[in-house]
């Protein structure tokens, strides 16, 4: 149970503008639903963005013949279409069809010109490689942003309910500066919500016996000081050691306590990719089936 003062310093922050990255393809509508429903739960503002990218000039959808302000006439039709779902839910909602390179850029300049509590963004899977783009809009932007990021992955489902209700948070720390972030940012959402919140930390573990105990054991002690200092160490979390890689470990206790919702702060050495290897984050964005909520330091 969160204690009071816990719940209260909480429950005084919300979401009041939310910014909405759409692309308009079908994991993107399933983050137009998460972004409806926290809108509805939190009475917020939603600004829905998507950024026209002039240099790509071909699209299945719209033949090469057409010029560019029939596009532009296009994605302003859909992006309008889109906005009418959020006014007959009773949500104050405006549009922007910016012409910025990079996306990522775009997205963050109206999160910060509009004073955005969140970023709502889709991502998706490159199968050949099973990983997120290297480059692509959702990896800059969380590295850059500075604002909470909500990231609906290709395996996450549509939000069940509006307005929307986070139970049970699982948030996966490494004992980072960042983490006191991410720590408010889930204190928020799990007070707003009453929700219970399982805290991970994660060991690389060689089984070897009564070391391999030890080492668990010390883990958690240093889990149990560091829960003493956070912001949500009042809030009477569930802690939680794991021992393996952290990605598929996260991932395994997601699904283990039935989380709705992820949260890391990750680093910038995260983001550090090649061809075979990506970062924690963006292997947990990539395969988690649930949101997954980041936030820089």
């Amino acid at each position: 149970m969160a204690s009071t003062s816990a719940h209260h310093s909480a429950t005084r922050a919300r979401l009041n503008r939310i910014v909405l990255g759409t692309d308009f393809s079908p994991v993107a509508s399933r983050a137009a639903s998460y972004a409806k429903g926290l809108a509805v739960s939190h009475s917020a503002r939603v600004d829905l963005v998507h950024v026209f990218d002039t240099d790509v000039y071909l699209d299945d959808r719209e033949p090469r013949l057409r010029t560019l302000e029939d596009r532009l006439a296009m994605r302003s039709a859909r992006l309008q279409a889109l906005a009418a779902t959020f006014a007959q839910a009773g949500i104050a909602v405006k549009t922007e069809l910016p012409m910025m390179q990079p996306g990522w850029r775009a997205l963050l300049n109206s999160a910060e010109t509009d004073r955005a509590d969140l970023i709502v963004v889709a991502t998706r899977s490159k199968p050949q490689l099973k990983r997120v783009f290297v480059g692509s809009t959702v990896e800059e932007l969380i590295r850059h942003a500075t604002l909470p990021v909500l990231t609906v992955g290709p395996h996450v489902p549509e939000a069940a309910t509006s307005p929307l209700v986070f139970r049970r948070m699982l948030y996966a720390t490494n004992f980072p500066a960042e983490a006191e972030r991410a720590a408010r940012a889930a204190l928020m959402f799990a007070a707003h919500d009453q929700a219970k919140i399982f805290v991970a930390h994660v060991i690389g573990c060689k089984q070897n016996g009564g070391t391999e105990a030890a080492k668990e054991g010390d883990a958690r002690q240093n889990l149990e000081r560091v829960m003493q200092k956070s912001p949500l160490g009042e809030y009477g979390c569930e802690l939680v050691v794991a021992c393996g890689d952290p990605a598929p470990a996260i991932l395994t206790l997601a699904e283990k306590v039935q989380a709705d919702l992820i949260v890391m702060g990750p680093r910038k050495r995260t983001f550090l990719l090649t061809h075979v290897r990506r970062g924690v984050t963006l292997e947990v964005l990539a395969q988690a089936r649930c949101p997954v909520l980041t936030v820089q330091g």
